[in-house]
């Protein structure tokens, strides 16, 4: 008998309180339903935030391969560099000792022209190798004939 006058809430349906009774059990049943449906929302917020941290993990490690291959790039690039640049600094004076070279042979060939009936002049113009030292700069510091070193003795 006392199971017939209670409902599922223990409470008397018949009562002037079971209206209210019925409104509080509907209302824990919507605060649960409600309860659930935000922790559900929570552990998906949680699982997008994870699935973003693993992407932005990833977009990190990409970074940085392509910034240590640019560096690897930039320190060749600067070797290349600093190995043109010494190759540059060779051929400017090799270029500058050319120069010489035909500035000097100019001044000879005019030499000979303006001159080549002076009598006085014309031993000096024949000094053997002249010309050749100029035609040949590269061999100047290599003489074909042996230097004595003996000419005086102590």
């Amino acid at each position: 008998m006392l199971s017939a006058q209670y409902g599922s809430a223990g409470l008397k349906e018949n009562s002037p309180c079971g209206a209210v009774d019925e409104k509080k059990r509907k209302r824990m049943i919507s605060n649960r339903e409600s309860a659930r449906r935000s922790r559900m929302r929570k552990q998906q917020h949680l699982d997008d935030l994870i699935k973003r941290k693993s992407e932005l993990e990833n977009q990190r490690l990409e970074i940085k391969r392509r910034i240590d291959m640019y560096q690897k790039l930039w320190e060749a690039t600067v070797g290349e560099n600093n190995a043109l640049e010494a190759l540059k600094e060779e051929l400017t004076k090799e270029l500058e000792s050319a120069k010489s070279c035909v500035s000097d042979f100019n001044a000879i060939e005019r030499l000979e022209t303006n001159f080549a009936g002076n009598r006085m002049l014309k031993p000096l113009m024949d000094v053997s190798g002249a010309r050749e030292i100029v035609l040949q700069p590269w061999q100047l510091g290599r003489s074909s004939q042996p230097i004595a070193a003996t000419m005086f003795q102590f």
